[in-house]
């Protein structure tokens, strides 16, 4: 073992496809205050057509890049964690912000815990979002899935979490099937804070909650599922909570009418997401980018 595994704590994979406006940010908050040679970053280009490898490359060199031609985030996940020097792997997704210290705070607890899966913070920024996006954040987070905290975008697994896990399917939500795999032996961490942009407008919330019922629908057919009687209580539990605070009534109209639109869009699209769909609305313009 070198001298630089030994004093890295842990390995951090970060898969990304066309995010050269959003990489370098991502990258610099998380590293901002870390240690020279404190972890060992790899980031996975996946099926890029811009430039993804190299604005990465700039903003952290030291980070490993592994480049793959195939658009595909499972892929990316997979080539990432094979790669990893280290027994704790850290995943986050390209376009969420985090620190070194919130890192820190998974990895300890990860292992103080002897947990498969330790899990962060999240904060939703709904700051430029229209008022019909944030009306739907304020009713969707009073669903009993936040009681145990939302799981996504940035975690840590340990060496047998990712004995579990095995190799990530072909699937569009890699966090909720790291979810229902080790949620049983997970602990959630309260100090590892780490921010996700909403999507701005009401479209892409729908393309984005598009994607988590498509994924959700690919992990049952994958015989991942929750189970039919999970998701009865959980709709009536979420359904009490709302119809007690009229203030969230308008919400949870924009709630209604996003998930339908959602599954619509799933049904009446013909061809299949073979690619990653995201949400742009949250992603800087290169001509923004050349403004800063």
């Amino acid at each position: 073992m070198s001298d630089l595994k030994k004093t890295q704590s842990c390995s951090i994979v970060i898969p990304a496809y066309n995010e050269e406006g959003t990489i370098g940010s991502t990258l610099a908050s998380l590293l901002r205050d870390a240690w020279p040679g404190e972890f060992d970053v790899i980031v996975v280009c996946n099926g890029c057509h811009d430039k993804t490898k190299e604005a990465a490359s700039n903003s952290a060199p030291s980070a490993r890049i592994i480049d793959l031609k195939l658009a595909s985030k499972t892929a990316a996940l997979n080539a990432g964690i094979a790669a990893a020097n280290h027994n704790s792997v850290v995943l986050l997704d390209a376009d969420i912000k985090t620190t070194a210290q919130a890192v820190r705070a998974l990895v300890r607890f990860l292992a103080d815990q002897d947990a498969d899966l330790a899990y962060g913070n999240a904060y939703f920024d709904t700051g430029r979002c229209s008022w019909v996006v944030k009306e739907f954040y304020k009713a969707w987070q009073q669903n009993p899935y936040f009681e145990k905290h939302k799981l996504g975008g940035f975690f840590a697994l340990s060496l047998r979490g990712l004995k579990r896990l095995g190799k990530f399917p072909e699937t569009t939500n890699d966090d909720e099937y790291v979810r229902r795999k080790l949620i049983d032996s997970s602990i959630f961490v309260q100090a590892a804070h780490y921010v996700i942009e909403a999507p701005r407008t009401l479209s892409n919330l729908i393309r984005v909650r598009s994607r988590v019922y498509r994924g959700n629908a690919e992990l049952v057919a994958l015989s991942v599922g929750l189970g039919s009687n999970f998701r009865v209580q959980n709709s009536y539990s979420f359904l009490r909570r709302i119809l007690v605070r009229p203030s969230l009534w308008l919400g949870a109209s924009v709630f209604s009418v996003v998930a339908v639109a959602a599954h619509l869009r799933n049904r009446n699209s013909k061809q299949r997401f073979v690619h990653w769909e995201k949400d742009y609305s949250t992603r800087p313009s290169l001509q923004e980018l050349g403004k800063s």
